[in-house]
């Protein structure tokens, strides 16, 4: 693996940014809404104002919360849900053992690409995104790709997840907004390991405990209504903000980090009053407010900064795990925006954080495209091998094989059986770039199309080849009557 990171603060910024949390935490606290937190909060002496929801924080709480947490939960996630490296190591990005990708993010819309048109996923499009997650030996967590629009919102998240365990083995996340829904997908996550609390309470399938503040110091009434269920079970908890430069937040990463870590750290504050046990962990997906279009942008030097700033003010300082999402970019369509902003935003981010590597997601992760995937999948992978490094060992630096073929006077390396060996695990392969010849006397065609025909080829193909895993009839029978105990709470009325 590469060695060492490009480092956003030295230890005087970060003791100055730790300063301004506390004095934001103190002068200005959070506003939250709910009230099992804000009574936590003043029995442990915070001032507490329960007619706004509003907490202040002395800094002696805060630092005492935080240091009980440092170095408990050392899992990095790629995305907001799978673990892909074990623990950071001491000097350097995450990065995963082998080649892996985030897959799926919810989103409300699909990139139709034979119909050149956005439009809302039906229950097929869950059903073949699922498969082609589960097609990919790189996807190690196949999470919910869409908001399906044929089912009821009040139920959709639970038969998503019922779709997801269906249809793959190795199930990721559901995400919700509604605590009621936090026991059925509970159960779902139970069934789809068959009761090991052990990986429940480190990695839990089908539910997310992803908690988004809302900057600037907000946790909102929904978020507080899936934490108080969330906490009766035992899933780690991830505060995640969005803070929005120049919007919802101040326009320097500087500000905007302290909003943000602010937010992280009061309510991490609030939740280990109740329960101190469970794993907290955050993430972060900064933007910045266009001010020309007024358009949230994420692919930009001062929200990359924002993130980088938070994950090593977190690690250094606090000991905490702060991930950060890769996925998130403000181009609309499959296409040479998209691959520009993706690269550019997940090689700073593997640069100074962690190397998540997403494929799919457009136009800020509203709009899930299987097309611009298999492009990404490719770029992905090249990606993946700069950072993975070089192996220095007598098998590649070949000395015997150089003194043998000399200046290449019979032969060329070509012909090795060396070669033969080594160049599919040191060679980067795509299947669709083109890297053939140029006939530079021929008219030069300048097209996407034949790129983006191809990938929409390729995952229709991979689909196709798919059949839904096997299950065992009691299995499948447990799973019906979650759902069903679901429709008939959630839809009552």
């Amino acid at each position: 693996m590469l060695q060492g990171y490009l480092r956003v603060l030295d230890a005087g910024q970060m003791d100055r940014l730790h300063v301004g949390v506390l004095t934001v935490l103190e002068r200005t606290g959070l506003q939250i809404q709910g009230e099992f937190l804000l009574h936590a909060l003043a029995d442990a002496g915070c001032r507490v104002d329960f007619a706004a929801h509003r907490a202040w924080f002395p800094p002696e709480l805060v630092e005492r919360q935080v240091a009980a947490q440092r170095d408990r939960y050392r899992l990095v996630r790629s995305s907001l849900w799978s673990p892909f490296c074990r623990e950071l190591p001491p000097d350097g990005v995450a990065i995963p053992d082998r080649f892996l990708v985030d897959y799926g993010f919810g989103t409300p819309w699909i990139f139709d690409w034979p119909q050149r048109r956005y439009r809302p996923p039906t229950v097929q499009d869950q059903i073949d995104a699922i498969q082609l997650g589960n097609a990919l030996d790189c996807v190690a967590a196949v999470n919910a790709p869409f908001i399906c629009s044929e089912f009821d919102p009040r139920i959709e998240n639970i038969e998503s997840a019922r779709l997801l365990l269906l249809h793959t083995r190795k199930p990721g996340w559901v995400g919700t907004s509604s605590g009621a829904q936090v026991k059925y997908l509970a159960e779902l996550a139970a069934l789809a390991v068959g009761g090991d609390r052990e990986r429940l309470s480190t990695q839990p399938p089908i539910i997310v405990t992803a908690y988004c503040t809302t900057s600037p110091l907000k946790l909102d009434t929904r978020s507080c209504e899936v934490l108080e269920q969330a906490l009766k079970y035992d899933f780690p908890v991830n505060f995640a903000p969005m803070p929005i430069l120049g919007a919802t937040s101040p326009i320097t990463p500087a500000g905007s980090a302290i909003v943000a870590a602010a937010e992280i750290l009061g309510c991490l504050t609030a939740a280990t009053l109740i329960q101190p046990d469970r794993f907290y962990f955050s993430t972060s997906i900064a933007a910045e407010m266009d001010m020309r279009t007024t358009q949230v942008c994420f692919a930009t030097p001062a929200a990359i900064l924002t993130d980088a700033a938070l994950h090593q003010l977190f690690r250094s300082k606090y000991g905490l795990v702060h991930n950060v999402e890769p996925a998130y970019v403000e181009a609309k369509l499959p296409g040479i925006q998209a691959a520009m902003m993706k690269v550019y935003r997940q090689m700073a981010l593997g640069s100074t954080v962690s190397l998540p590597l997403a494929i799919g997601a457009l136009d800020s992760a509203a709009v899930f495209s299987p097309t611009q995937a298999m492009i990404d999948l490719e770029v992905n992978e090249a990606l993946y091998k700069f950072y993975a490094g070089m192996e220095v060992s007598e098998e590649t630096m070949c000395l015997d094989l150089i003194s043998e073929m000399e200046f290449c006077s019979q032969r060329t390396y070509l012909e090795t059986e060396h070669t033969a060996r080594h160049f599919r695990q040191v060679g980067w392969l795509p299947k669709l770039m083109d890297r053939t010849y140029c006939d530079h006397e021929s008219p030069a065609i300048v097209s996407d199309e034949d790129l983006l025909e191809g990938a929409d080829q390729a995952w229709r193909k991979l689909v196709a080849q798919q059949t839904p895993p096997e299950a065992d009839p009691h299995w499948v029978r447990e799973l019906d009557r979650i759902t069903a105990a679901a429709r008939e709470e959630l839809l009552a009325g």
